[in-house]
């Protein structure tokens, strides 16, 4: 395979330049796929952040709010009530319990009831929002008021929530300009990386420029500060030039007073 040629006129120092630019960028794509991966883990859970989508936790969680969500053993998940606004608010997939009716994004809603089956040894859990009139599913599906929720659907607990910071993502993402946005910066950068492993010499002459002005200034003031010590000195020649005249001056005047 032939290298490049703009490869080929690079010089030894734009390559490694070049070389070391690439592993950064790798190592910082790396690095928040795997900060992301840390906080799966560490949270037990593969949503461990989820921005709320609807109204239906109102007045407590607002639309735009970023929830932190911690998987838990389903026997920690604590029923609560309605009213009051107590017990566990968990995140789960509605997919394989509510039929056709199941959406694409997780539920976030307040657990208010649970119950342990014997038969499949499994919890179950009544959950309502706290802005909806009856538990879930909203509206009565096949005739039933409320479809439990099993515990294999429940992907986490909410364990902290950080008001209106999931805004943004969720105005570029309804605005399409998640994806545009991101190619913009990505040119950007490859732009300037590029710029500035083609061009090294540019910041060379800035910084020779920038170094020939500190050291002309420097000079300037050497040779001002030379220039006032000499007139200094040649000021206290004069001094002295007047002083002596004047001994002399006297001198003759005496001289001449003795004489008389």
């Amino acid at each position: 395979m032939k290298t490049p040629e703009f490869w080929q006129k690079m010089t030894k120092k734009q390559r490694k330049e070049a070389i070391n630019t690439i592993i950064l960028v790798v190592v910082v794509i790396g690095g928040t796929f795997g900060a992301m991966a840390v906080v799966k883990l560490a949270l037990h859970t593969d949503y461990p952040l989820v921005v709320v989508t609807s109204e239906s936790m109102l007045p407590d969680i607002e639309v735009g709010d970023l929830l932190v969500v911690k998987g838990v053993d389903p026997s920690e998940i604590i029923p609560g009530d309605h009213e009051n606004r107590t017990g566990s608010i968990i995140i789960y997939d509605t997919h394989g319990i509510w039929g056709d009716h199941a959406i694409s994004e997780p539920v976030v809603h307040r657990v208010v009831g649970s119950y342990y089956n014997d038969t499949d040894n499994r919890y179950y859990f009544i959950t309502q929002g706290d802005n909806n009139f009856d538990t879930d599913p909203p509206g009565m599906i096949n005739g039933k008021s409320e479809i439990p929720v099993p515990e294999d659907n429940v992907l986490g607990v909410v364990i902290y929530q950080i008001p209106k910071v999931g805004k943004v993502k969720m105005f570029l993402d309804n605005s399409g300009l998640t994806w545009i946005l991101i190619v913009i910066l990505s040119v950007l950068l490859v732009i300037s990386i590029v710029q500035d492993i083609l061009h090294p010499e540019e910041d060379n002459e800035e910084k020779e420029k920038k170094g020939k002005e500190e050291r002309k200034t420097k000079i300037d003031e050497v040779t001002k500060e030379k220039n006032i010590l000499e007139q200094t000195k040649g000021d206290n020649k004069t001094i002295n030039s007047s002083k002596e005249e004047n001994t002399k001056g006297e001198q003759h005047s005496s001289d001449f007073d003795l004489g008389t």
